[in-house]
C-alpha cells in the first residue's frame, strides 16, 4: 500500500504529543519528517519556558513570589496578559493564581491525602488574578503575597498546540492534525477529500478508546477537559480533581466534562478548564453569551449543547 501519511508522536507537557500530515509524494518525506521533529523541538522550548513543575523561567516568579518583582522574557508577558484577559472575561472563572492552591492540592496528591478545608480556605486568599502585577516597559511580574503562585495549566498545552500549528504552516504543511494530549488542532488544503473524525471520550470509562461521539471537522480546534484525568482518588475523594475552582478552592461535581470547539487551542483549551468550574446553566451561559460552540456532560451522564452546537448538529455525531 502506498504511504500518503507521516506520524510523529513524543511525550511533553504531562501527555503524549502526536502530529499526523499527508503527502503522497514520497520526494518529500524526508523534509516533511524534519518539520515535524522541529515541531517536537518548539514544545520542549514552550515547555521549559513555562512549566511549573521543574526550573524555569517562569518558576522563578513563583520563586520569588512576596519578595520582587521577576524579570522575564516578552512571551511569557504575553501568555500572562493572554490568561488575565480570560479571567476578566470569565469573571475569575479561570485564573491562573489557582495554584496558589493547586500546588498544595499537587502535594498533598503525591503524599496521598486531601486537603482539609482549612487548608484550602487559608490558600483560597492568594487566589486573585487581579493581584499579579505585570509591569510591560520593565518585562517583570510581581506576586504580591508570599504564598501566592501561578500556574499556566489551563492554558500552556493550548498555547503549544497553536504554536506548532504556525510552525506547520510556516514550512509550508497545508493536511495535518495536531493532538497535543487531548487539545487538537486541524489544518486542510482547500481540495481535502474527508472531514478529520475527532472522538471524545466517555468520562465514565477507564478505557481511553470509549467515546461518547465524534465532532467532523476540516479546520479549527478541539479540547476536552474533565476531572478522570487527574483524580485524587476514584474511590473516596472522587470529586476531589486537578482543576480546582478559584472560587471555592474544591472540583466540581455537576459537570464532569467539557468539551469545546474554537479557531485556536488556547481558546478552545481554556473554555473547556472554565466550564469545568461552573454549573451546567451557567456553563450554557457562558458559552451562548460568547457564542461558542461548546458542550458540557454532567454527572447523570445527560449532555448539554450551546446554542452553537445546536445550530451545527451535523458536525456532532453520538
Amino acid at each position: 500500500m502506498k504511504k500518503n501519511s507521516i506520524s510523529h508522536k513524543f511525550s511533553a507537557m504531562g501527555g503524549q504529543f502526536e502530529l499526523l500530515t499527508y503527502c503522497s509524494n514520497e520526494n518529500l518525506w524526508t523534509k516533511i519528517e524534519e518539520v515535524l521533529l522541529d515541531a517536537e523541538k518548539e514544545v520542549a522550548r514552550v515547555e521549559s519556558l513555562l512549566t511549573d513543575f521543574k526550573e524555569s523561567e517562569f518558576n522563578q516568579i513563583n520563586e520569588f513570589a512576596g519578595l520582587r518583582p521577576v524579570k522575564v522574557c516578552r512571551e511569557i508577558i504575553d501568555v500572562i496578559k493572554k490568561a488575565i484577559d480570560i479571567s476578566i472575561k470569565s469573571n475569575g472563572v479561570f485564573d491562573i493564581s489557582y495554584a496558589s492552591l493547586g500546588h498544595a492540592w499537587r502535594i498533598a496528591k503525591a503524599d496521598g491525602r486531601v486537603l482539609s478545608n482549612t487548608e484550602r480556605l487559608e490558600l483560597l486568599n492568594y487566589i486573585n488574578y487581579r493581584d499579579i502585577i505585570l509591569n510591560e516597559s520593565e518585562s517583570t511580574v510581581f506576586l504580591p503575597h508570599r504564598k501566592m503562585k501561578i500556574g499556566l495549566g489551563g492554558i500552556g498545552k493550548g498555547y503549544a498546540v497553536d504554536q506548532v500549528y504556525d510552525l506547520l504552516i510556516e514550512r509550508g504543511l497545508q493536511n495535518f492534525f495536531i493532538n497535543g494530549a487531548g487539545d487538537i488542532r486541524v489544518h486542510s488544503a482547500k481540495d481535502s477529500p474527508r472531514l478529520r473524525r475527532v472522538g471524545i471520550k466517555n468520562p465514565f470509562s477507564k478505557d481511553l478508546d470509549k467515546t461518547v461521539g465524534y465532532l467532523k471537522l476540516k479546520e479549527g480546534s478541539v479540547a476536552s477537559s474533565g476531572g478522570y484525568i487527574k483524580n485524587n482518588s476514584e474511590i473516596n475523594f472522587p470529586n476531589d480533581h486537578h482543576i480546582v475552582n478559584p472560587k471555592d478552592g474544591h472540583s466540581s461535581s455537576e459537570i464532569i466534562a467539557s468539551t469545546v470547539y474554537s479557531s485556536t487551542a488556547l481558546e478552545s483549551d481554556t473554555t473547556a478548564t472554565l466550564l469545568m468550574n461552573l454549573n451546567v446553566p451557567q456553563a450554557l451561559e457562558y458559552l451562548n453569551h460568547n457564542k461558542v460552540y461548546g458542550f458540557v456532560i454532567d454527572n447523570q451522564g445527560k449532555t448539554h449543547l450551546s446554542n452553537r452546537a445546536f445550530e451545527n448538529f451535523a458536525q456532532l455525531s453520538f
